[in-house]
């Protein structure tokens, strides 16, 4: 055949795009290796700039900044009046193509800040050029708007955001100042999750306060409920209460890393409480906790806002707030912890880390479900919280939307509440919150997502409250040995140990306090250590909930149980001013 065989599945080679013409100086970012003024530019960000050579003519210079990077969007808030940033993909050392939310307030400061987080997330940025790079950020405006949220969690009744994903409706974005994911992430599969865990939680009632306490998290907003708090799981060591918490981690991340640890300064705890908001903080190991700020701590996260601090320009940073569940385990209380750094628990603390005893029939456990011992389901519950993780919240969440059903959430609380016992004051604050654990147990089990017998989950919860009070020694038996050692301490020392408060009063001995006369009759006002002697056989915050049962408690200071009382010698002690005639039941 004249001319040879016919040459097939031949493919013309198509020659790489040149570079659009430019107007140095510019800025340009290339995906790939692109071709200019015959040279081959490495795929990235460029500056084309030119400079005069010794004859005053300008040649063309070509820089290379760093990786492929592209400002896509401008960010902004939902209101588009605050917190404009940037969103940033870029190319890293993998191959991988990533995205950063960047604040904008960054670019106003030190430009290390933002090469940080690139640098930390594997972009390639040419050491002398690092400058330029965030020049290059700052000079680009995209036409594209994008909905960009400071916080995690709910945004609305219709979409709930994590550095991760965005839950339900809406195309908002998380913006923050670094890439720190805050632990959420997935593995395995839902499925192998509830074959692992869920599947082992009838019967065990710390299982299923650990599991209810990490989906709790996400029914706050719901309920109109702005504060959290939480549960300390106290037992000796290696009995599974560690277990149980890493249990509740894999409802939203790994079993092991979305835990942390008690030792972390306040300000990190801040930071990593405002990234879990509507869900859970998981802290391990009490005894590490610096004693001298562990009570603030309580307060802090439990209150949801942190301190105010000053920015390196010493503005005013915005304060961090969150809404979030309380996790915690450890072979020591709260009140033995902080008394290690010669501090007393308020009641305000007890109330909102709730010491819930681990102590089982099986270390933590009730239900073996066929295992042969405690160790071995504890095993197969720590193997399962790293293999099959990062589900279970999530889908809890998803299904809360599709329901579209929160208005009725509030009902259902109150319906569970009933199942409690009738308690008032910091008791009742402690009940309602194991009945928030109960109601996300029996929605998850409703769901599907817990195989739980409807009422299980409230049943437990309504038994872990009772075992709570007994510890905590709550109830009238006990009051009245508190408030009837107290009045019989007055009656043997009213007229010896307690000093009048007028200026001719003689000093006593051994003085518990000080007497004094008002229209009503006689007050008793005891110092703390008189108190304790008094009622030598509790704890000084059972005692002040014994004298306020009765109403004793006849003057305090604002958010405090004492109050001041300027004597004589012209000092102003803090004393308990009791009203002896509350003490006891007249007849």
């Amino acid at each position: 055949m004249a001319g040879g065989p016919a040459v097939i599945n031949v493919i013309e080679l198509i020659p790489d795009p040149e570079a659009a013409p430019l107007k140095r100086p510019c800025f340009r970012a290339y995906d790939h290796a692109t071709p200019l003024d015959g040279k081959q530019l490495m795929p990235g960000v460029w500056h084309h700039g030119s400079k005069r050579d010794r004859d005053g003519n300008l040649t063309p210079v070509d820089e290379w900044l760093c990786g492929p990077l592209r400002v896509e969007a401008v960010t902004r808030s939902e209101s588009k009046g605050t917190d404009y940033g940037r969103l940033l993909r870029f190319r890293n050392l993998d191959d991988r193509w990533l995205t950063w939310v960047m604040p904008g307030e960054m670019l106003a400061g030190q430009y290390a800040d933002v090469l940080r987080v690139l640098l930390g997330m594997g972009l390639k940025i040419a050491h002398q050029h690092q400058a330029r790079v965030v020049e290059y950020i700052a000079e680009q405006n995209p036409k594209r708007r994008v909905t960009a949220v400071t916080a995690t969690g709910w945004h609305g009744s219709r979409l709930f955001v994590t550095p991760l994903e965005n839950i339900g409706d809406g195309e908002a974005i998380y913006q923050a100042e670094s890439n720190d994911d805050g632990d959420y992430a997935k593995a395995g599969s839902l499925e192998g999750w509830r074959d692992g865990i869920a599947a082992l939680l009838p019967g065990n009632p710390i299982l299923q306060l650990t599991i209810g306490t990490a989906l709790a998290g996400a029914l706050l907003h719901p309920l109109d409920i702005h504060t959290g708090g939480g549960f300390h799981l106290l037992s000796d060591s290696s009995n599974g209460k560690t277990t149980a918490v890493q249990c509740a981690a894999s409802v939203w991340g790994h079993g092991v890393h979305f835990n942390r640890k008690w030792n972390a300064t306040a300000n990190g705890l801040e930071g990593i409480a405002a990234l879990r908001n509507d869900s859970m903080l998981a802290l391990d190991e009490l005894g590490q906790a610096d004693p001298s700020y562990v009570g603030d701590v309580v307060y802090g996260v439990a209150d949801g806002i942190g301190k105010q601090r000053a920015s390196r320009s010493t503005n005013a940073r915005k304060v961090r707030r969150w809404r979030v569940m309380l996790l915690s385990s450890g072979e020591i209380t709260l009140e033995k912890k902080m008394a290690d750094a010669g501090k007393r628990t308020r009641a305000g603390q007890e109330v909102r880390l709730v010491t819930v005893s681990a102590g089982r029939s099986f270390g933590a456990w009730d239900h073996l479900h066929g295992h042969p011992n405690g160790v071995s389901l504890s095993d197969v519950l720590k193997h399962t919280s790293v293999t099959h993780y990062g589900h279970a919240g999530p889908e809890f969440v998803r299904m809360l939307i599709e329901s579209g059903d929160f208005e009725s959430l509030q009902a259902m609380l109150e319906t569970i509440k009933k199942h409690f016992p009738e308690v008032t004051g910091q008791s009742a604050r402690v009940a309602e919150r194991f009945a928030i654990i109960a109601l996300a147990l029996e929605l998850a089990a409703g769901m599907g997502l817990l195989p739980l017998e409807k009422l299980e989950g409230t049943t437990n919860m309504v038994e872990l409250f009772k075992g709570w009070q007994t510890e905590r020694g709550d109830g009238p038996s006990e009051d009245g040995k508190i408030l009837r050692a107290i009045a019989n301490f007055i009656d043997r020392h009213g007229g010896s140990r307690f000093q009048s408060v007028k200026d001719d009063a003689i000093e006593v001995r051994e003085r518990a306090g000080y007497r004094e006369i008002t229209e009503a009759g006689p007050l008793y006002l005891f110092t703390r250590i008189g108190l304790e002697e008094a009622a030598k056989d509790f704890e000084l915050p059972r005692v002040v909930r014994a004298l306020d049962s009765v109403g004793a408690i006849a003057k305090r200071a604002a958010g405090k149980n004492q109050a001041k009382r300027r004597m004589p010698d012209g000092s102003t002690p803090w004393l308990y001013w009791i009203d002896p005639s509350r003490l006891e039941p007249e007849g």
